[in-house]
């Protein structure tokens, strides 16, 4: 005689929680109650919650002018098994460029797909391997006003729980000196917005994405006037929607400036010029992270100061909570590779990742597999 067993629901919960998501997809195929469940809000926040402590990398990679060489790939436990997987992104045929990635949040990967301007974009779950292309955006280019720049970032928005969308666009004024609109798209709502809020006057440093620190997406940048000839952070605070300017470290002399998030804090690496000839500390890689003090106040703290650093080691990002990641430019060994490396500030350990051809266009994101849906 045939006996069945029936678990708990809790205990059914806690195990599908625990599963990939390329199974929960094929079990929604079970019954009506399982494909339910694994949709449910509160399913999702909690194998979301279980994903997150263990993020894998999720990297860009373009070589070449001609672009024989471009993928995005997922490096699974970069620090044990090596595991690499070539992502297929759906609309990839289609699009005339190469997708630029804006930013990895909760599972979500927003794509930057315009040929210029950023002035295209999807969202992707490459769990779910769903994929929506975003309405386009309000602030556009024309004859009269021309775009000079266009800076970007993603992030989530835990006060009005939403995935937002932040686009900067820098117009040469007709004195030469740049202004700045600013747009928002709620994933949520489906809309862009143009917002009022503007920052104190400052040029963002080319070739970055906004970090999210702590419901804020931070960029470096040139300030002017009141802040003349100083580096600061712009922040965006993604659920008042306002910004701010916080002054860097005091260092002696500043290279290049990367803004990362490590622990959950705001930080920043200051390291060497890379085509700097010559100048006193270029060649000095320093480390600081903002911290909260008992008087309320943020201060920065220095971390890591490392003499003698090399000029073609790059900052590019942070995988996981405490390790930076540096791409190694500028010098190629005998197979013409170049390579990407992990370095933990508190132990100064160095590991080497299984990535090779990292150029100028490289990217690299920490990513953790969700449900989360792209709509």
């Amino acid at each position: 005689m045939a006996s069945s067993l029936s678990l708990p629901q809790n205990t059914i919960t806690d195990i599908l929680s625990r599963l990939p998501v390329k199974s929960l997809t094929r079990f929604k195929s079970v019954s009506k109650n399982w494909a339910d469940l694994t949709s449910a809000p509160a399913f999702i926040a909690a194998h979301l919650r279980r994903s997150a402590t263990d993020p894998s990398l999720l990297i860009r990679r373009y070589h070449s002018q001609s672009g024989w060489d471009y993928g995005i790939w997922l490096i699974t436990n970069p620090t044990l098994s090596y595991a690499t997987q070539l992502l297929r992104i759906p609309l990839e045929e289609s699009l005339p460029l190469f997708p630029k990635i804006v930013g990895s949040v909760d599972g979500l990967v927003c794509l930057d797909i315009s040929p210029c301007y950023a002035s295209d974009f999807a969202m992707w779950n490459p769990g779910t391997k769903q994929i929506k292309r975003l309405p386009l955006p309000l602030i556009t280019s024309s004859r009269d006003n021309p775009i000079w720049m266009v800076f970007h970032g993603f992030g989530f928005d835990s006060f009005n729980n939403d995935y937002k969308l932040v686009r900067i666009v820098s117009f040469r004024g007709n004195d030469a000196s740049p202004f700045l609109r600013v747009e928002v798209y709620s994933l949520r709502e489906a809309v862009w917005k143009e917002i009022e809020e503007r920052f104190e006057l400052a040029l963002l440093c080319g070739g970055q994405d906004g970090v999210v620190v702590d419901g804020s997406l931070n960029w470096a940048a040139i300030g002017l006037q009141g802040f003349a000839d100083r580096k600061v952070v712009i922040s965006f605070d993604m659920g008042r929607e306002v910004f701010k300017t916080i002054p860097l470290p005091p260092v002696t002399r500043y290279g290049n400036v990367k803004v990362v998030s490590y622990m959950g804090l705001l930080a920043v690496a200051v390291y060497p010029l890379v085509f700097a000839a010559n100048g006193n500390n270029m060649n000095r890689f320093e480390f600081w992270v903002q911290s909260d003090c008992e008087d309320g106040m943020k201060r920065w703290s220095n971390m890591v100061v490392v003499e003698n650093f090399s000029k073609s080691l790059v900052p590019v990002g942070t995988w996981g909570d405490r390790e930076l990641m540096f791409k190694h430019v500028g010098v190629r060994d005998r197979e013409n590779q170049s390579s990407l490396f992990l370095f933990d500030p508190v132990d100064h350990t160095t590991k080497r990742l299984p990535v090779d051809f990292v150029d100028i266009c490289f990217q690299g994101f920490s990513y953790v597999e969700s449900l989360v849906s792209v709509s």
